[in-house]
């Protein structure tokens, strides 16, 4: 699990930025990543991705009860390997 990107200029705006609770809206509260994904590194991204307005992590909980921060820029494809929780392929370091 890991922050949500939120554009700059919609905070507390549907459907960017509404409740974990709103569950007829998911897509308040998901976000994908991947390599068709990647992290969003600046604030006026406009993209349906992980972000974060810490300059230059994003934080994640991990499975394991930890909070990590990934760097902004981690490779796409290392970033699904991490949200992909079943896939059974090995994850490089990163």
């Amino acid at each position: 699990m890991g922050e949500k990107h939120v554009p700059l200029g919609w905070e507390g705006g549907h459907p960017w930025d509404c409740g974990l609770w709103d569950g007829h809206n998911v897509v308040c509260t998901v976000r994908p990543g991947g390599p068709s994904f990647p992290m969003a590194v600046t604030p006026d991204d406009m993209g349906w991705k992980f972000g974060s307005r810490h300059p230059g992590i994003c934080q994640f909980v991990f499975c394991d009860g930890s909070v990590r921060a990934l760097t902004k820029t981690i490779d796409p494809v290392v970033l699904g390997l991490l949200v992909q929780r079943n896939d059974g392929q090995v994850i490089p370091e990163y």
